[in-house]
């Protein structure tokens, strides 16, 4: 294409050689503080959703040891250590003479830990799963920053709920 063809059709010699370094300047500076925006917004929707999927797997953990205790026939045991945010099943073994929980064997025995920055929150730090079917009624709340989420067990068969929770 030649000068007066890119004449006739609107382009200017400017306008044909790019961005200049004032606008390509702005526009990061325009991305730069969008995201910096964004962030805070991001770290907390990551917080919300580690409280979550902690609660949720407590609930599960919770629905295994209820099944477990009713298909073995012996007491299963959730305890919460409430200070240094971690929980582990355990489960008493049918010849013990004196009433002394083990840790439950497989991946459901282990010790498991809140994600940094959550804690727990309750009035008891275990609950306990019998073969008849029934447990403990308890509730505890994990909590994260403003809010949280509160797992309420009420006794007697999967009736776990979670609700959400602000502190205020």
């Amino acid at each position: 294409m030649t000068a007066s063809s890119r004449r006739r059709a609107g382009f200017t010699p400017r306008q044909a050689q790019g961005f200049t370094l004032i606008e390509l300047t702005l526009v990061t500076l325009l991305i730069l503080m969008l995201a910096g925006l964004s962030a805070p917004l991001f770290k907390k929707t990551l917080s919300d959703l580690s409280a979550k999927n902690a609660s949720f797997s407590i609930c599960k953990l919770i629905n295994y040891a209820q099944e477990m205790a009713v298909l073995e026939r012996k007491n299963y045991k959730i305890s919460f250590d409430l200070k240094n945010g971690r929980y582990q099943l355990f489960n008493l073994p049918p010849s013990a003479k004196i009433p002394a929980y083990v840790k439950a064997a497989g991946r459901f025995g282990k010790l498991f830990s809140l994600p940094r920055g959550m804690k727990f929150s309750g009035v008891r730090d275990g609950i306990v799963f019998y073969p008849d079917g029934h447990c403990d009624e308890i509730r505890i709340n994990i909590l994260a920053g403003a809010g949280g989420y509160s797992i309420i067990v009420k006794g007697f068969g999967n009736m776990v709920e979670i609700k959400e929770v602000k502190v205020e």
